[in-house]
């Protein structure tokens, strides 16, 4: 479990690196958009490359804040709990995190092949949109595999004897 859990983190980890620089293009674009806007020139579709970085930088995240769980959790109802229930509890929210992560993905997945026949493409750019439903669907497919082995580990967690 700790070789898996060791390669699962690197590979998170270089997928929110590469989603951090994502997030520095789009903010460069912006930037550079608004100075050159200033001299009456702004970028045309600097918007449509905004939005394709942030929209697969988003998806590259998910799966670094699965594996250190960093996840926003609301325990108002459940900090009274004893630990092995608690325990349980966060096992099966784990689990169905996983769930969600698996429909997301797929929905994804199958959004890029449609975009992909339709040849659907920016307005100004005319960046094929599928590029990033791909984008997208790969951050999103690797959120689900970190979701099911978080939620394995939180399962044999919850089985030990308290």
């Amino acid at each position: 479990m700790k070789a898996l859990r060791d390669a699962l983190t690197a590979v998170s980890r270089a997928a929110a690196l590469v989603g951090g620089l994502l997030l520095l293009g789009a903010v460069g674009v912006t930037c550079a958009s608004v100075a050159r806007g200033m001299l009456g020139r702004p970028i045309l579709g600097d918007t449509e490359i905004v939005e394709l970085c942030l929209g697969v930088a988003v998806a590259l995240y998910l799966p670094w804040a699965e594996m250190r769980g960093a996840h926003v959790i609301v325990d108002v109802f459940t900090a009274r709990l004893p630990a092995r229930g608690l325990a349980w509890l966060d096992a099966a929210m784990r689990g169905c995190v996983a769930l969600v992560a698996t429909v997301l993905a797929l929905r994804i997945a199958d959004g890029t092949l449609v975009q992909y026949e339709r040849e659907r493409a920016s307005m100004f750019l005319e960046l094929p949109y599928w590029w990033g439903y791909a984008g997208a669907a790969a951050g999103l497919a690797l959120w689900t595999v970190t979701a099911f082995f978080v939620a394995a580990e939180h399962f044999a967690q919850a089985r030990r004897p308290a």
